[in-house]
């Protein structure tokens, strides 16, 4: 695998992590020995990490794109940082990414997972970005209680839920011995109401950017999918600007980067390189 660490820390105008990052959540680019001259800018979902979206940056670098994937501050850390991070950070670390890519290759695209989907909505608008791919966008988010959390998240820092590790998932990154029970111990054994309004901020800012997208858009909804509404994907296509395209792959789950159903996963990274190749 053509993977390396060695990137700029996009995090340094943004909050500071004070837990180290574990090895899975490292920020890392695949880049050609003779570069590209095309870039794509992978953004992970909410308490994920860029280690989940190996398999989309794998697929991209062997059909020529060089790839990066910024890490947005508390996440891959702790709890504790993840608290203190804001939408602000997340955005803005890639922002940050992108304006430093934009110095590097003449032409840039993204990929979002979840609310990296949203966040890359929100960059694509901003740099008027020729091309998107969003994988189960957060642009749709039934299950967050909007109105309980304008008073819950001045009052309760964490709530336990239930989370269980799941042996079946094949992941692709390189990383620490027990990455995925620690992550799951700091980050996905609790719902953390602050950091879920940052969540919901970032959701309503991509949705505002929609109207004057100009980006051709590839969205992928999972018909397994719990946590994103196949609406989500419609509204990002189904808009005024730009050549779009919706594809509802029945068997995917909300996790398509590593879908636990490998022809769903295969079908949907597929989609994505096809959608950028015709770029």
């Amino acid at each position: 695998m053509h993977i390396s660490y060695d990137v700029p820390d996009w995090t340094l105008n943004h909050y500071q992590d004070v837990a180290p990052v574990r090895k899975c959540a490292r920020a890392y680019s695949m880049q050609h020995d003779q570069k590209s001259s095309k870039a794509v800018l992978l953004c992970h979902g909410y308490s994920g990490y860029p280690g989940e979206l190996i398999r989309p940056g794998t697929d991209l670098y062997e059909v020529g794109f060089d790839v990066f994937a910024p890490r947005y501050p508390g996440h891959g850390t702790s709890g504790a940082d993840f608290l203190k991070s804001r939408a602000e950070d997340w955005i803005g670390t890639v922002y940050d990414a992108f304006s430093y890519l934009q110095k590097h290759y003449e032409t840039i695209y993204l990929v979002g997972h979840s609310m990296g989907g949203a966040i890359a909505t929100i960059i694509a608008d901003a740099f008027d970005v020729k091309r998107l791919a969003l994988l189960a966008p957060a642009l749709v988010l039934p299950s967050i209680p909007v109105g309980k959390l304008r008073l819950l998240r001045h009052f309760v820092t964490r709530q336990k839920t239930s989370w269980v590790q799941d042996p079946t998932f094949t992941f692709y990154y390189e990383g620490d011995e027990g990455d995925d029970a620690f992550l799951g111990s700091e980050y996905w054994s609790f719902i953390y109401p602050k950091t879920v309004w940052e969540l919901e901020r970032v959701r309503r800012q991509a949705v505002a950017c929609l109207d004057h997208l100009k980006a051709d858009t590839l969205s992928i909804s999972g018909g397994l999918d719990k946590t994103v509404p196949q609406q989500a994907s419609t509204i990002a296509t189904q808009r005024p600007l730009g050549t779009n395209k919706h594809i509802h792959i029945p068997a995917a789950s909300h996790l398509m980067p590593y879908d636990k159903d490998r022809s769903a996963q295969d079908e949907a990274m597929k989609a994505v390189v096809d959608w950028f190749l015709k770029g």
